[in-house]
C-alpha cells in the first residue's frame, strides 16, 4: 500500500480515539508512521533507485507547501524556550505531520496499480468501519464511549467527538454517492448515505452538516465530471439536481444543526434553545477570534512571524476563560485552525498555508475529470475539503486524528500539479492551460507532450 495508509486508516477509522491508545507523549498513530517510514526506506534501498511510474505527472508537493513547511520547520526551531518542552513539541507536531504530503506523493508517484488499489480498499474499509459504529452508539444512546482502565487507553473506546466525526462521516457519504451514481452496489450506498446523513443530524454540529453538504457537492460533481458527456447518466444527474435542492430546503430548518447554522447566519431567528445554545458558542468563538487577533496585532514581530510555539497564546491573550467550562478544559486552541495559526505564524505563516488551501483547491478543479474517475484522488480530495469546515469551529486540525488524515490526502492531490514546464509550454502551443491538464491527466494516466506527438503522428501516418 501507499507509505503512511496504516496510520490514515486507524484516523479514518477510530477518530480520536483510536488515535489516543498508548503512553503519551507516544501514541500509536506515531509508531504507525515511524515503521511505514522505516519499512518505507528500507524496501527502497533493497530495490535501489527507482522512477515514478508516470501515473502522476510529479512527485512532490507544490513549491507553496514546501515554503510552508520550512516556515514551519524554522518557526519551530527558534521557538525553543518559548515554554515547557512538551508544551513546546505537542504544539509543533500537528504542523509537522504536514512531512506526510511529501510520503504521500513520493509513494504515489512510485506506485503501481495494485498498491493503489490494496491502499483504497483499506480506506473503503476503514470509512465504511467508522460511518457504521459512530451510527450504533450515537442511535444507541453510547456516544460518551466505554471507558477502559489503564494509562494505555486515555480516551473512552467509541467515545464520539461530533466535529471530526462528522467530517469523517461527509467522505463516507461522498464516496457512497459517488458509488450510487455509478451503480456499484446502489442499495447498499443508499442505505449508508441515508445512515450517515441521520447520525451527522443526530449529532447537531452545524460545521458538521457543512462538512456533509460539501462532500455530497463535491462527490456529485466530481462523477459528473467524469462521466461521458453523451451518457444517459450525465442527463438523469442534470434533471434530479433541482429536486434534491428543494428537498435539502425543506428538510435541514426543521433539523437541530440546520436551525443552528440558521441562528448563526440570522440571529433573529433563534427561538428554541438549540438557536440560542448555538448563538452563545458563537459569540465566545468569535470573541476569541478577535481578541487573539488583536494580541498577535499588538507586537509587529509577532504579527508578522507569530508568537511561536510552546507558550499559551490563550492564555497571555486573556481568552482562556471564554472556551474553557464545563465542556472543553486545557484548551490550547482558538477553535479556529487559521486564526491559531496566525496566533502562532503570524502573517506569513497565514499567508502560506491560506495559498496552499486556494492551490488544493484550484487543483481539484483543473483535474476535476482525472479525480473523478478515481476512487482514491476522489477520496483524497473529500478528506481535504471535509475536515476543513470542521477545522474552522474546531480544535481538529491541531491533533493527529485531523492532521495526519489531511496533509496525506493534500500529499497525493499535489502530485497532480503539473510541472510548471509542461504547463507553460502547452499553454504556449494551445492557449489553454485546462486542456494541458486534460493531456497530462487522461484516463491512462499522464503523458509527456512528446509522447502525444508521436502518438498523434503515428495515427496520422
Amino acid at each position: 500500500m501507499l507509505v503512511g495508509t496504516a496510520a490514515v486508516a486507524l484516523t479514518l477509522g477510530l477518530s480520536r480515539w483510536g488515535t489516543y491508545i498508548g503512553y503519551s507523549p507516544l501514541f500509536i498513530t506515531d509508531l504507525l508512521i515511524a515503521l511505514s517510514l522505516i519499512n518505507w526506506l528500507v524496501s527502497d534501498s533493497l530495490k535501489g533507485f527507482r522512477k515514478p511510474s508516470g501515473w502522476v505527472p510529479r512527485s512532490l508537493p507544490t513549491g507553496l507547501f514546501i515554503a510552508f513547511m520550512v516556515f514551519v520547520v524554522f518557526r519551530f526551531l527558534f521557538s525553543l524556550g518559548n515554554g515547557p518542552l512538551l508544551d513546546w513539541i505537542r504544539d509543533a507536531v500537528p504542523f509537522l505531520y504536514g512531512f506526510l504530503a511529501f510520503v504521500s506523493a513520493r509513494s504515489l508517484a512510485l506506485s503501481t496499480p495494485g498498491t493503489r488499489s490494496r491502499t483504497m480498499r483499506l480506506l473503503w474499509w476503514a470509512i465504511n468501519f467508522h460511518l457504521v459504529w459512530t451510527a450504533l452508539v450515537v442511535i444507541t444512546g453510547t456516544a460518551k464511549g466505554f471507558a477502559i482502565p489503564g494509562p494505555t487507553f486515555t480516551v473512552p473506546f467509541f467515545e464520539v467527538r461530533p466535529d471530526i466525526d462528522a467530517a469523517l462521516i461527509a467522505v463516507a457519504v461522498g464516496m457512497l454517492l459517488r458509488n450510487a451514481i455509478l451503480n456499484r452496489h446502489r442499495v447498499w450506498s443508499v442505505g449508508g448515505i441515508a445512515l450517515g446523513l441521520v447520525t451527522v443530524l443526530s449529532l447537531g454540529t452545524r460545521a458538521g452538516l457543512i462538512s456533509v453538504m460539501i462532500s455530497m457537492v463535491l462527490a456529485f460533481s466530481l462523477t459528473f465530471a467524469s462521466t461521458s458527456k453523451m451518457s444517459p447518466r450525465r442527463a438523469a444527474m442534470v434533471f434530479v439536481v433541482p429536486f434534491v435542492i428543494v428537498l435539502a430546503a425543506v428538510v435541514l430548518p426543521m433539523t437541530t444543526p440546520g436551525q443552528r447554522l440558521i441562528a448563526t447566519v440570522d440571529p433573529s431567528q433563534a427561538f428554541s434553545a438549540a438557536q440560542q445554545s448555538a448563538q452563545g458558542t458563537q459569540r465566545a468563538r468569535e470573541l476569541t477570534w478577535s481578541t487573539v487577533i488583536s494580541w498577535t496585532n499588538e507586537d509587529t514581530l509577532r504579527q508578522v512571524v507569530g508568537s511561536g510555539f510552546g507558550n499559551d497564546f490563550l492564555e497571555q491573550s486573556g481568552t482562556k476563560a471564554f472556551l474553557e467550562g464545563t465542556t472543553y478544559k486545557n484548551v490550547r486552541s482558538p477553535h479556529n485552525w487559521f486564526v491559531g495559526i496566525y496566533a502562532r505564524m503570524g502573517l506569513l505563516g497565514t499567508a502560506l498555508i491560506v495559498g496552499v488551501i486556494i492551490q488544493l483547491a484550484a487543483i481539484i478543479w483543473r483535474s476535476r475529470r482525472r479525480i473523478g474517475s478515481d476512487p482514491l484522488l476522489t477520496a483524497s480530495a473529500l478528506i481535504v475539503l471535509s475536515i476543513l469546515p470542521v477545522a474552522t469551529l474546531g480544535v481538529v486540525l491541531e491533533a493527529p486524528f485531523g492532521a495526519v488524515p489531511f496533509f496525506w490526502a493534500a500529499g497525493i492531490l499535489m502530485t497532480l500539479a503539473s510541472p510548471i514546464s509542461q504547463v507553460s509550454r502547452t499553454d504556449h502551443k494551445r492557449g489553454s492551460g485546462d486542456q494541458a491538464m486534460n493531456e497530462l491527466h487522461s484516463s491512462n494516466g499522464p503523458h509527456s507532450l512528446a509522447e502525444s506527438d508521436v502518438k498523434r503522428r503515428s495515427k496520422l501516418a
